[in-house]
């Protein structure tokens, strides 16, 4: 006779007929009876020095938390497993792995089941600091649609750095402990984040699926796509900008890599990635940053809510600069709504505009899509006169923007270089592969005195190329020889000039 297995649920609660998505998801995580309020997972390959130097931060300064600690072994022949068994701490699990096969199937290894309240990953190049993990749990538990945060740390890409200058481990140390101060004004939503020791709820894999990680992305666009499947379950993705750690990786040089096996895996990573997403580009649809020009924009008074529209912000990056921007400023109750023309970026931009709406329709109709004077900002994130009705459009961004609220918009320099030099040699000097749009031959004065009418340009801010040498030689060549030094800066800055960003407060 086959044995019995029992599953014993008697002290766990079902979900609930009146509780919403979130609240039932979070009911079921907390039905599973672990060992830890937090599992701390440490995956190593080799590298044993770092993987010490990673384990022995962790238990020096990982105080006030109830946490759990596994170290996995994937395949190691450095010793990494001998030291993992040497390790002295009471909750301890060590998983040895025969063969590396990658993180995700390390993960795999574990029973989701049996795991904290909270997942931890920890790689091990990472050294972690004081109240390092107090303060992500305090950004987690803030808000239960916060599905996972990061800290920022040094050595990483994603505008996720913070890179001290330091003299030794323990000066290093001391700075973080400085800078790890709780500060809900440094948190920032993100479209997606470089993971490196990112803490996440439970109920987000209950609800994605476990293992962690889409085994199509051995290695890299792991992040983006773990970024995209849990903020397209609803919650919010946050880089906790009040907490860093140390990342103990060149990544800029490539440290490890073949180069030119890792342009291949870049390569394949980016295509499985649009495959997957329907045609969303990870770099471009969701790297189009407004962080360097925040600071033009001026802050407006705190009405209690204040609403930002974003036009044709591909995947809505530019609006959650905004909303970060503003609650770096102190402005916490920020509404998101965005206007697109292509429904490829439909989801994306509802899963950051929860208060406001999306609509996706042809340009003309966006003076109807939401109501008069209803914006505190508006932000269009294309270049006004390289569409059909230029000036319609230019209306319509102000009829939507309240008195006294700010519009950013851009316009092509159609008379810069790169212009002249693709219209006549037929050449593309802007360095990549791009579609030519056809623009209205507008001066920048012209457009600046267009907007003089409709409010007060507080900035016109210009968005240089990025020229090789050869280029800049050229454009350099044929500067007038008569010209003074200050009409030849002149003269360089408006041809090197791609673009403006014009600040416009709306009369």
């Amino acid at each position: 006779m086959e044995k019995i297995i029992e599953i014993n649920t008697d002290c766990m609660e079902k979900p609930r007929a009146e509780g919403d998505l979130f609240l039932n998801r979070a009911l079921l995580a907390d039905t599973y009876q672990t060992t830890a309020e937090v599992s701390i997972v440490v995956v190593a390959y080799n590298r044993l020095e770092k993987t010490r130097r990673c384990v022995e931060s962790i238990l020096k300064y990982t105080e006030s938390v109830d946490y759990e600690l596994i170290l996995i072994d994937s395949g190691s022949q450095d010793g990494t497993l001998e030291y993992y068994d040497s390790v002295q701490f009471h909750k301890k699990k060590v998983i040895h792995i025969t063969k590396n096969l990658g993180a995700a199937f390390a993960y795999s290894s574990l029973s989701l089941h049996e795991l904290g309240r909270f997942i931890c990953i920890v790689q091990n190049d990472l050294i972690v600091t004081s109240h390092w993990l107090d303060n992500l749990l305090a950004c987690i538990k803030s808000d239960m649609r916060i599905g996972m945060v990061n800290p920022v740390t040094s050595n990483v890409s994603n505008r996720q750095f913070i890179d001290f200058t330091f003299k030794s481990y323990d000066e290093m140390q001391q700075i973080a402990a400085q800078y790890n101060k709780p500060d809900r004004k440094k948190w920032e939503e993100r479209q997606k984040i470089v993971t490196l020791g990112t803490l996440y709820r439970k109920e987000v894999f209950l609800a994605a699926g476990w293992p962690m990680g889409d085994m199509g992305f051995f290695h890299d666009f792991f992040d983006d796509d773990i970024s995209f499947t849990i903020r397209r379950l609803g919650y919010r993705i946050v880089l906790a900008g009040d907490t860093w750690i140390c990342h103990d990786h060149d990544f800029r040089s490539g440290e490890g890599k073949d180069p030119i096996e890792h342009y291949k895996s870049l390569k394949k990573g980016s295509a499985n990635f649009s495959e997957k997403y329907y045609g969303i580009d990870a770099w471009e649809d969701v790297c189009n940053s407004y962080k360097p020009f925040l600071g033009y924009i001026p802050v407006i008074e705190d009405s209690g809510l204040t609403r930002v529209l974003g036009i044709d912000v591909k995947c809505g990056t530019p609006i959650l600069d905004m909303k970060n921007y503003l609650r770096k400023a102190g402005i916490f109750q920020v509404e998101l709504s965005a206007f697109t023309q292509d429904p490829k970026y439909w989801m994306d931009l509802k899963c950051i505009c929860r208060g406001g709406g999306v609509k996706c329709d042809r340009e003309e109709f966006l003076g109807e899509a939401f109501p008069a004077e209803h914006f505190d900002y508006v932000i269009a994130d294309f270049p006004f006169n390289c569409r059909q009705d230029s000036q319609r459009i230019l209306e319509a961004l102000f009829t939507l923007c309240r008195k006294g609220g700010i519009v950013v918009t851009k316009f092509h320099n159609s008379f810069s270089y790169q212009e002249n030099s693709h219209l006549l040699m037929q050449k593309n000097t802007y360095g990549w592969e791009f579609f030519y749009q056809i623009f209205y031959h507008i001066p920048c004065e012209t457009a600046k005195g267009s907007m003089e009418k409709l409010g007060t340009v507080k900035h016109m801010v210009d968005i240089p190329s990025e020229l090789d040498e050869e280029h800049r030689q050229l454009l350099e060549s044929i500067i007038p020889s008569d010209f003074s030094q200050e009409e030849k800066g002149e003269f360089l800055k408006r041809m090197s000039c791609r673009e403006y960003l014009m600040v416009v407060q709306r009369l």
